[in-house]
């Protein structure tokens, strides 16, 4: 991708301002792990159960049921403290997210998460960045029903990864980072983090990273 030359807005909105977030349909939709886990752990609860006390494995499949929902509320709890409610400030410089507050320059790293529905022909992604071991923010650049961000809310995305430090991870084994696509699936650099806030891919178009 070739990084975006669209001019900064002007002026930047003053004080904190709230970043909207994935949904959780879209957070379970193109997080690979939790549909995983979704189905996996339930299913060996159900099992384990039933061979362990020497009953009816009918009895083990409802037990994996019922265990669906405590386990989708879990994961959904992780999830929420992983990326909890982040904003930013312009006049400060800063992303705050929960309890932590650092520059925008700390900003260095960002994934993008990517989900085809090929029944419904759309393409749902979120973009996640934050600091190094610090503060997280997670943004839905295309919804399930191909919605895309509000053009003030875009704006604002863009003016962050603009300020930010975002590389791609490199490795001592690949220096230039000739093969991060294929070590670091679905991480971006600034230019093509901001390329996807400005103009998110479409199902129709080539999928901007490798995902995992």
């Amino acid at each position: 991708m070739s990084e975006s030359t669209a001019p900064t807005p002007e002026p930047l909105p003053a004080g904190w301002l709230r970043l909207d977030r994935a949904g959780w349909w879209g957070t379970f939709a193109v997080t690979p792990l939790n549909g995983i886990m979704l189905g996996i752990v339930p299913i060996n609860l159900g099992t384990t159960t039933a061979r362990s006390f020497d009953i009816s494995i009918w009895w083990g499949f409802l037990m994996a049921l019922g265990a669906i929902v405590p386990v989708f509320l879990v994961l959904y709890l992780v999830q929420r403290l992983r990326y909890p409610q982040a904003w930013v400030s312009f006049d400060r410089n800063e992303l705050r997210a929960g309890r932590r507050v650092v520059p925008l320059a700390d900003i260095v790293w960002a994934r993008l998460e990517m989900f085809d529905r090929k029944r419904a022909h759309t393409r749902m992604l979120t973009l996640r960045f934050g600091a190094e071991g610090g503060p997280r923010a997670s943004v839905r650049l295309r919804g399930r029903t191909a919605q895309t961000l509000p053009t003030a809310v875009t704006d604002i995305v863009a003016e962050i990864i603009r300020r930010s430090s975002i590389a791609v991870p490199q490795t001592p084994n690949d220096p230039t980072g000739r093969f991060a696509r294929y070590n670091y699936p679905g991480s971006l650099g600034r230019a093509d983090a901001l390329e996807v806030v400005l103009n998110p891919p479409t199902i129709d178009d080539p999928a901007p990273v490798l995902i995992a």
